[in-house]
């Protein structure tokens, strides 16, 4: 039996860099956007791309991990993050911050989707909870920490820190676990066979097209090209889906997708991170060009939400225990909708107070969802196939956030209003943000109507 300490010590690590680098990165946004001379679509690529590569990745790096030594793959992915983290400080020009970006995010999907597996084959049934428990915490903990810290580090230190924090917490973690992950074995001997080659290739084009297309409409307009690439990524959506039924390992496995709860379910998580991460993404620029605050200002008010997250999420947990997953989960989402639908009634003379008590609606909502969405998502999964189901479900909620992101800046472009606050005068106004929080309160209140549907399995 490995040092289980040092195991689950990298593993918690791991989990609290990759969520740290998606909030903490996105306070940065509005400086990295000056600092580069882009548009506000130019500069989405930065979150977009790390969003896609995790979504692209996330199940392949699973099923690796069950052909290949778990550990070394995650100390890889671990030491893949931590160095692209120094090519993303070191970025002369946007083009290689968002390629260094692309790098994060295999690091990334190789640490968050290795990671469960890994503290399964640590701890025993009986001890295995606490651990995950602990995974968790530090997961959510990355996600709270990131918007103040980020703000912090932006105003004193400049936007390049934020990635260089990387370098002493991926160095301690590759330090403690060196020695403890490299003794886990391959749960299975490689067969070409067990993996699905065909299923990556297409499933990664298929997406690619698709934002290839979603940023086609949002620079000029719906075009015959942007049409032609957007019919391109259904196709190979559907390739996808025929090739799946002929593999003996499949990444979508027609098991999960004939559970009613698992379909609706599923749905509930895409629209919902869209909704809440579309506008998670604006704020920033909300908070610092409408109402003039620092980014040290801004990621402190940002902290309100994601704060209360993480608080909450226990919660759901517990209240659907006891209430009925369904309740909680609508209620979550009703919350969501609240808050959304408050911030298209925000004005410049609005307080702090009023601003932070509607991020801390959206918040509370947020951590009301997620537990019993998952449950019901669980609910009549087979044994065999719970691992591949809560996997997907990060999946799709990395693609949730990724449309939302895509979906925001695609009204900017639409009205023109794509370019952010350089200098005095070429300021975007409240208005401008109105329309985009329009588009995702309305996404909003399709996920709360997703979740009026029954989830009772279909005979």
């Amino acid at each position: 039996m490995p040092e289980r300490r040092p195991i689950l010590l990298t593993v918690c690590l791991g989990a609290f860099m990759a969520t740290l680098d998606s909030s903490i990165v996105n306070i940065a946004l509005p400086q990295m956007a000056r600092d580069f001379h882009s548009s506000l679509a130019g500069i989405s690529w930065v979150m977009v791309i790390y969003l896609l590569v995790n979504v692209a990745l996330l199940l392949t790096s699973g099923r690796l991990g069950d052909l290949l030594a778990p550990g070394r793959l995650y100390l890889l992915g671990l030491a893949l993050f931590t160095g692209s983290s120094v090519l993303c400080g070191l970025s002369p020009g946007l083009s290689f911050l968002v390629a260094s970006r692309a790098l994060q995010g295999v690091g990334a999907s190789l640490m968050l989707g290795l990671a469960p597996k890994i503290i399964a084959l640590t701890y025993r049934e009986g001890e295995r909870g606490l651990a995950l428990g602990l995974f968790s915490t530090a997961f959510a903990t990355g996600i709270s920490v990131g918007a103040p810290l980020g703000g912090v580090i932006t105003s004193y230190l400049g936007w390049p820190y934020i990635f260089f924090i990387n370098i002493p917490i991926g160095a301690v973690g590759l330090l403690w676990g060196r020695r403890s992950l490299g003794v886990l074995k391959a749960q299975m001997i490689w067969n070409r066979r067990a993996f699905d080659f065909w299923g990556v290739a297409i499933l990664a084009g298929s997406l690619g097209a698709l934002l290839v297309a979603l940023t086609r409409i949002r620079g000029t307009g719906a075009d015959g090209l942007a049409l032609g690439t957007l019919a391109l990524a259904a196709g190979l959506f559907i390739l996808l889906i025929a090739v799946e039924r002929r593999q003996e390992a499949p990444l979508l496995h027609g098991g999960l997708w004939r559970s009613w709860p698992f379909i609706v379910g599923s749905l509930a998580v895409v629209l919902t991170f869209a909704a809440v991460m579309g506008a998670f993404f604006l704020l920033p620029f909300f908070l610092e060009q409408v109402y003039g605050y620092s980014p040290q200002q801004a990621g402190l008010l940002l902290a309100a939400l994601s704060v209360t997250n993480a608080l909450v999420a226990p919660l759901g947990g517990y209240l659907a225990d006891r209430w009925g997953n369904l309740l909680v989960l609508r209620l979550g989402t009703g919350l969501v909708l609240l808050g959304l639908g408050s911030l298209l009634l925000t004005q410049p003379q609005d307080t702090t107070l009023s601003l932070t008590g509607r991020l801390v609606l959206i918040g509370l909502g947020f951590g009301l969802f997620q537990a019993p969405n998952l449950s019901e998502i669980l609910r009549d999964v087979a044994p065999s196939l719970i691992g591949l189901a809560a996997s997907t479900n990060a999946v799709l909620k990395n693609l949730g956030s990724l449309l939302g992101i895509t979906a925001t800046v695609t009204v900017f472009a639409r009205f023109n209003l794509h370019q952010v606050c350089l200098g005095p005068g070429i300021c975007l106004n409240i208005s401008s943000f109105h329309h985009a929080f329009m588009v995702v309160a309305l996404v909003g209140a399709l996920s709360w109507l997703t979740n009026l549907l029954p989830r009772k399995q279909r005979s």
